[in-house]
């Protein structure tokens, strides 16, 4: 086995296991967004003298929203590949897909790089929520964390076009 084939075994092997990963963090996520507008409803209907939990709700949508955006770069459920598979010919098709992996691994360093001054921005003011005192520094760690996720799964993808391996999509068809 060729050394560029064992690196992208290798990466294939990490993609993989960050997938499983980015679903536990997008279950626990929804749960949270659960329980805390749940708790938070209770507390109103009985009018108890408790902090409001809708801020664990809003936190989490953090995660959900940029992990759940690497997700979706990972399993191929995103606009550009509705168009791509609509197309009939392998060729465009394959063009299609590294186009799209090219364009999904400028978006993820771009957006990369604001998200990390985001983050640190807000690590050094220790700012938090009104209602539990959250660091705002969890939700926005979660934002750099989703793009760079969106980065490798687009990097991988790129490989798996240009190599002439199926998109993760077809490979449990």
């Amino acid at each position: 086995m060729s050394a560029s084939a064992r690196a992208s075994t290798w990466l294939f092997s990490v993609e993989r296991h960050a997938f499983r990963v980015e679903k536990w963090i997008c279950i626990v996520s929804l749960v949270a967004m659960l329980v805390g507008i749940s708790f938070s409803v209770a507390v109103r209907y009985f009018n108890l003298h408790l902090p409001d939990t809708g801020e664990i709700a809003i936190f989490a949508m953090a995660p959900l929203t940029f992990v759940g955006a690497a997700m979706c770069t990972y399993t191929g459920t995103h606009i550009a590949v509705d168009i791509i598979e609509q197309v009939k010919s392998p060729w465009v098709r394959r063009i299609g897909r590294v186009i799209t992996a090219l364009a999904m691994i400028v978006f993820g360093a771009v957006y990369f790089w604001t998200a990390q001054e985001f983050f640190l921005a807000a690590l050094g003011s220790g700012e938090r929520g009104l209602d539990l005192g959250t660091p705002i520094a969890i939700p926005a760690f979660f934002f750099p964390l989703g793009m760079a996720l969106v980065v490798l799964h687009a990097v991988a993808e790129l490989i798996r076009a240009a190599t002439h391996q199926p998109p993760i999509s077809e490979e449990h068809k």
